[in-house]
């Protein structure tokens, strides 16, 4: 079957690949603590701005046309609850694009940023901290971030399952939704199994020393680019 594309790295030589993922992480807190109290003015500026970015490095939006369908039901769900109540439109108008914003935001990054590259930065930066095994979290949370495609890839691959066989979405629908939650959870186990067995075979250890990318001109960019955007976006708007 074939593989989703959400949330998986594509190795490219783009300006956000070759910027160090702790820069990222400081453009992500920025644009995060901007959104968290942002109007729609600002919501909207800030997706443009996402969307721009996600084109001048060819991310291909068109091939996730299938996979999003996920998050337009969770914006819609987000919508209706705000709009309960709601003064007027802009309430969950707002709430709808922040959270468009947030999820590109999310597939910006993650788009750009290997896991593995993740793991040792965060290792390295903790590991001289008294007390805290620094690579050892940046190991759990490169398995973390790992499972994360793994089960939209799950989920699409038992959906594509139950649809061969001609399976009716509406027949009934508490079981077989029942039903797709037990297959995803059980599918998910098998592929969680065989990465473990992998991890073995490799004598992976977790709190093993790891070089990480050494921090250039490029991250300052990244890092000053967002702060500036982030203050002409409040200024402006």
């Amino acid at each position: 079957m074939v593989e989703l594309n959400l949330f998986h790295f594509r190795d490219r030589n783009t300006f956000l690949n070759r910027t160090h993922p702790l820069a990222k992480t400081v453009a992500l807190l920025i644009f995060s603590t901007l959104m968290a109290r942002s109007d729609l003015g600002r919501i909207v500026v800030i997706l443009v701005l996402f969307c721009l970015v996600a084109l001048s490095i060819n991310m291909p939006l068109g091939s996730y046309r299938r996979e999003v369908r996920f998050f337009v039901v969770m914006a819609t769900i987000i919508g209706v609850a705000r709009a309960i109540g709601a003064e007027s439109w802009q309430d969950p108008a707002t709430a709808v694009l922040r959270f468009a914003a947030i999820v590109l935001m999310g597939l910006l990054f993650a788009d750009t940023t290997a896991p593995d590259d993740i793991s040792r930065a965060i290792g390295s930066l903790l590991a001289p901290l008294p007390g805290i095994h620094g690579y050892r979290i940046g190991a759990t949370l490169e398995l973390t971030l790992s499972t994360i495609p793994l089960l939209f890839d799950v989920a699409f691959q038992v959906s594509q399952a139950r649809q061969a066989r001609c399976e009716s979405s509406w027949h009934h629908p508490v079981r077989r939704i029942v039903s797709f939650g037990t297959a995803v959870f059980t599918l998910l186990l098998e592929r969680a199994e065989d990465l473990e067995a992998a991890l073995r075979s490799r004598n992976f250890n977790a709190d093993a020393k790891r070089d990480t990318m050494a921090l250039g001109y490029r991250d300052g960019i990244l890092v000053a680019a967002s702060a500036g955007i982030a203050v002409a976006v409040v200024l402006i708007t």
